[in-house]
C-alpha cells in the first residue's frame, strides 16, 4: 500500500492510499483495477451532494476529467437511480465513455455508483463530517477495464493506468473544491481544460461521433 500525504492548492493535508489488484483476471475474483484515496475538503456533506446531484453542471467545473455529461434518468429525489453518461480522460491521451447509475445510497453520506462501457464495475464514495465545516471524503473504484484499446494493455501498464487514475481524481477532488467555494461566492476562476489531445474541439467531436456509430455508449445504457 502506497501513502502519499502533501498539500495541494492550499489544501487541508490529504491522505491517499492505492490498492492495485495483482491477480487480475485470471483469478477469476479480483477486478483490473481496486483503487481508493482519502481527501479532506473545506465542505459539508450537504453541500457535495448538492453538487454530485446536479450533473448536467459536471462538464462545466470539471471539465478537466468529466468532458461532457447527459443525465439520462433523474431517479429519485434522494439520487438513488440517476443515471448519467459521461465521456471522460485522465493525463494521459486515451478517453472513456461509460454509464453511471446511482444503486444504493445513504443521504450525505455514501453513495454507490454501478459503472458500465468503457469500465465495468462500482465507485464508492463516502463523506464523513469532519467537524462544522469540513469533511473526509474516501473514495473506491473497482472497475474491469473494456476499452476496445486499453484493455489489451493492461496487464503490461497497469501501474501507469493506475497512476493515471490517480490524477484524474486528485484534479477531480480538486475542482470539487473550487465548485464549493464558487458556490459559497468566491471567486470563480478560468475554466479547467482536459489534456492534450482533448483540449482540441475537433478532437472531441470526432471521439464522440466515433463512439456514436461503434453503439459503445448505447450499449452500456441498456
Amino acid at each position: 500500500m502506497a501513502v502519499l500525504g502533501r498539500k495541494v492548492h492550499g489544501f487541508p493535508p490529504r491522505m491517499f492510499r492505492a490498492q492495485e489488484n495483482e491477480t487480475g483476471r485470471a483469478a477469476g475474483q479480483a477486478p483490473d483495477f481496486d483503487l481508493g484515496g482519502e481527501w479532506l475538503l473545506d465542505a459539508r456533506p450537504e453541500e457535495l451532494t448538492a453538487i454530485i446531484l446536479s450533473p448536467e453542471t459536471l462538464h462545466r467545473w470539471c471539465g478537466a476529467v468529466y468532458m461532457e455529461s447527459e443525465t439520462l434518468s433523474r431517479g429519485r429525489p434522494d439520487g438513488l437511480g440517476m443515471t448519467i453518461r459521461v465521456f471522460a480522460k485522465g493525463f494521459l491521451p486515451h478517453s472513456f465513455f461509460f454509464i453511471g447509475r446511482i444503486v444504493d445510497l445513504v443521504e450525505h453520506r455514501y453513495m454507490k455508483i454501478a459503472v458500465a462501457g468503457d469500465f465495468e464495475g462500482v465507485s464508492e464514495m463516502w463523506a464523513e463530517p469532519v467537524d462544522f465545516a469540513r469533511c473526509r471524503v474516501t473514495l473506491r473504484w473497482q472497475v474491469e477495464v473494456r476499452h476496445p484499446y486499453v484493455r489489451f494493455f493492461v496487464r503490461l501498464l497497469r501501474p501507469v493506468f493506475a497512476w493515471n487514475h490517480r490524477w484524474s481524481v486528485e484534479r477531480a477532488c480538486r475542482l470539487l473544491q473550487a465548485e464549493v467555494d464558487r458556490r459559497r461566492g468566491g471567486a470563480v476562476g478560468e475554466p479547467a481544460r482536459p489534456t492534450f489531445p482533448h483540449n482540441l474541439p475537433p478532437v472531441r467531436r470526432w471521439l464522440t461521433r466515433r463512439a456514436a456509430r461503434s453503439g459503445r455508449t448505447r450499449k452500456a445504457a441498456t
